[in-house]
């Protein structure tokens, strides 16, 4: 919950920004200024990069080779108020953390709930100082923390240089609800969190409130990347088209590297410095404000995996549907299989203590869908090693999932149960280069239905894609500054619709 509470505060005031939240109290108390950070390139080319403190908390000081501490100059000044009014609907509406439309729904009711960190404090390091104070310094090339991220290759050095911080005791709580009769046919179930303040040192609970936060407590924070030289010297990447890394990877290109699951899958290379290019599959940027058909080469190389989603035994492939369509609810749970998912098809076989820490049901959730994509977590072996695919294809529709926004998630469940994607599915195959489809299209009848519409169209408009509807036609398009959103929503569809329960 701690995540989700902080992955909403950034969305709401850091939107596109360079601050990152912090995604456990753990790493809270490792988010220290100076921390060196390890950015850890994704594994697909639509995922945003992760950010990984050292175990052993290491600071800058401790990685250069005098091995003398950094005493850095802190311009410490308050940073906002966070306060977020939301309404919870009881019924009948799907409110604005939805798109904010009403249909065809009979009866609605709200409580409005406010959910606030109180005032929070900004600790920042005066750069000009430290890197005057740094010169002639060098980085320890030889210190276990550098060695790995030497034998990562992709990883990057990073320095914390500021982070935001609590003033005041909070509570986290997540209150699950649903929304009824949408459309006449619809229910959609979400989870929102809430935090809020402790005043005058009383704690209100309820019997949702599952986490207490102390003050101060790190929400977000930011980081600087280090270009490190083959001799230990050093520069920091200021500006955001520099790129840090290690300048003895500047002079080849090479593969993800230990990709035992991947070796008959077409990844992208990596980017001489930065992970992955930030380019489509084909070499060329998903343009903005154009056709939904320009993702159709795309949408095809990247779901060809899918095949063997549909060749699964019926019965094996309804119980994987289901268990994915239960997490739709949870982005939590989502990241919690995504991050396994890729241990595994990395090689490193995550072992029982990492899930033991997911509490149950989560836990079993995650151990039962493992075992239908084919891993058995206790042997830490592949049910039948010859279907590695399985194992690939889950692991791209998952990864596809952990980058939509939760409400997004909440809106493709409601697609799944409205039987929306194989129309959905169709669109870019049957737009013109105008972005028009008839709306006459046999495959489109349930989508232009009264009150439907509009769910299809907000789950869209979360994915950088604008969907109208006139009295003739349909028009799909690109937003500006789609980012990888619209192909990833359609990674997530297609897979969805390849498990699809044949009627």
């Amino acid at each position: 919950m701690f995540a989700k509470a902080t992955k909403n505060f950034l969305r709401d005031i850091d939107a596109g920004g360079e601050l990152i939240s912090v995604s456990t109290l753990n790493d809270s108390d490792k988010a220290q200024l100076l921390s060196v950070v390890a950015k850890k390139k994704q594994f697909w080319c639509w995922q945003k990069p992760k950010y990984q403190f050292s175990s052993c908390a290491c600071l800058l000081g401790d990685v250069l080779i005098d091995g003398r501490p950094v005493k850095p100059v802190v311009v410490d000044s308050e940073f906002v108020k966070y306060e977020d009014t939301c309404g919870d609907v009881l019924q009948g509406h799907i409110d604005a953390d939805f798109g904010a439309f009403q249909g065809n729904a009979a009866g609605s009711g709200r409580i409005e709930t406010k959910s606030t960190f109180g005032t929070l404090r900004k600790q920042e390091i005066d750069m000009l100082h430290l890197m005057k104070d740094l010169q002639n310094r060098k980085i320890n090339v030889q210190h276990p923390f550098i060695l790995q991220l030497h034998e990562n290759k992709n990883d990057v050095l990073c320095i914390l240089k500021e982070k935001i911080i609590t003033t005041q005791k909070c509570i986290i709580s997540e209150h699950t609800y649903t929304e009824e009769k949408f459309g006449g046919k619809l229910g959609v179930q979400a989870k929102k969190v809430k935090v809020s303040v402790v005043e005058n040192g009383n704690i209100t609970k309820d019997e949702n409130t599952v986490l207490e936060i102390p003050a101060p407590t790190a929400i977000a924070y930011g980081v600087v990347e280090l270009l490190v030289k083959r001799d230990g010297n050093f520069d920091f990447c200021l500006l955001s088209e520099r790129h840090g890394g290690f300048e003895k990877m500047l002079t080849e290109k090479h593969q993800h590297p230990d990709l035992p699951l991947y070796n008959t899958v077409g990844l992208n290379d990596w980017d001489v410095v930065d992970g992955f290019q930030n380019t489509f599959v084909d070499g060329k940027p998903i343009p903005c404000r154009a056709p939904l058909s320009v993702l159709q080469k795309d949408i095809l190389e990247l779901t060809k995996n899918f095949s063997v989603l549909k060749e699964l035994p019926e019965t094996q492939r309804g119980e994987l549907y289901d268990r994915l369509f239960e997490i739709l609810d949870d982005g939590q749970t989502v990241s919690q299989l995504q991050a396994v998912l890729e241990e595994i098809c990395l090689g490193k076989r995550p072992g029982l203590t990492y899930l033991d820490e997911v509490k149950s049901p989560d836990r079993e959730r995650l151990l039962k869908t493992l075992r239908l994509a084919g891993y058995d977590v206790p042997s830490q072996k592949l049910l039948e090693p010859q279907r590695k695919s399985l194992l690939v294809a889950v692991h791209i529709l998952v990864s596809a999932l952990d980058e939509l926004p939760d409400a997004a998630l909440a809106l493709l469940g409601a697609c799944c149960k409205l039987q929306l994607l194989p129309a959905l599915c169709t669109l870019p195959n049957i737009t013109s280069d105008e972005g028009l489809c008839s709306r006459t299209e046999a495959v489109l009848s349930d989508l232009i239905q009264q009150g439907i519409f509009q769910i299809a169209q907000s789950l869209f408009s979360l994915s950088n894609v604008n969907l109208e509807m006139t009295e003739e036609a349909i028009r799909a398009t690109t937003r500006p500054d789609p980012g990888f959103l619209p192909l990833v929503l359609y990674i997530a569809m297609c897979g969805f619709h390849a498990l699809r329960k044949k009627p």
